[in-house]
Formats: structure tokens, sequence, C-alpha cells
């Protein structure tokens, strides 16, 4: 008989979860991915959202909750060998947030560092990426707009064991989505 993977299953959990939220009319679902990779045999799921209220809204903040595994969690839980230490799947969450390249963009990193950790009580590790597209025929430096890409990292396998979790995590989730949609609605 077909026993689905970890994978699967928090896959599912967490797909149920996020689009309840969206029927709530908390947020809106934009995009949604489930992808083999045949290249190196992982998997990955990753959802994307925005809050409900965001298309009336002048900047918009996306969040994207990715969850993987790997070949060798695959194979040590269809071969039940112990093949890594815990068998399971990551999963990480990634906000991205338009910004304007000004001089308080320190102040603000850090602003959004400290409002994450309070929402989170420091437990994923946060790293923010700024982008800033220049164009060939339009290069502007310095550039007016950048692209905050903020990742919530925790550095961890989760399990069956995690999924009642996984409704805090999306709290939590749509929670930070909330406040930093206020941050940015406040800068502009």
């Amino acid at each position: 008989m077909f026993h689905p993977l970890v994978f699967d299953n928090i896959r599912v959990v967490l797909e149920g979860a996020v689009y309840d939220r969206d029927f709530d009319g908390a947020i809106t679902i934009t995009g949604r991915s489930d992808v083999m990779d045949l290249a190196t045999f992982h998997r990955l799921f990753q959802i994307d959202f925005q809050l409900a209220d965001a298309p009336g809204r002048k900047e918009v903040v996306r969040a994207q909750i990715q969850l993987r595994t790997s070949l060798a969690d695959i194979a040590a839980e269809q071969l039940e060998q112990p093949l890594t230490e815990q068998i399971g799947c990551t999963i990480c969450i990634h906000f991205h947030m338009p910004m304007a390249a000004s001089r308080e963009l320190p102040e603000d990193t850090q602003a959004i560092a400290a409002l994450l950790n309070e929402i989170w009580g420091h437990r994923p590790y946060i790293t923010q990426t700024l982008k800033a597209k220049l164009e060939e025929k339009r290069m502007e430096w310095p550039p007016q707009r950048v692209d905050n890409h903020i990742t919530l990292d925790f550095f961890r396998k989760i399990d069956e064991g995690n999924i009642e979790d996984l409704r805090d995590l999306l709290d939590h989730t749509v929670q930070s989505l909330s406040q930093l949609q206020a941050f940015l609605d406040r800068k502009i």
C-alpha cells in the first residue's frame, strides 16, 4: 500500500491552512508551485500570498512559504534506513517588500528585523537581501527603489510531529505580513 511521504503530509496540512486563511478573507493566494526536481531529486512546495486588501495599496508586501525535502530524506523514509539524522523537511518564510532607497535604509532594515524578532521571539534566523533593478537604457544611480527580500530560516527539520505547529506558524506569518505592510504604508 502507498504511504505518503512526511513532505506530502505536511504539504497537505500547510496548503489547507493557507487556503483556509484565503477563504476567511485575511489573505489572497497569488501563486503556488509543487515541484519535483529531477536533476537533484528534491521536492519543493511554495505558496505565495498577500493581504486581502493589498490590491488597493500603492505598494504591496508579498509572503511566500517554502517547504523542501531532499533525496536523502526521501530515500531514508522509503527504504526505512537511517540515511540522515532526522527524516523530515525544512520550512522557510520569505517576504518581498518594495522600499525607497533612502538614507534611512539601514535604520529601516534594523526596524524590520526588530519587528520580526518581536513577533517570532528571536527564533528564526532573519536575513535581508536588498536588490535594485538597473535597466539598460535608463540606468539611474543611486536607485530610487529596492526590493527587500526578507528570509526567515529555522535551520531545522520538521516532521509529522510538528503538524500542530503549522497553524501557529501561519498565524505568525500573516501577522508579520500585516506588520510589514503597515511599516511600508507609513513610509510611503
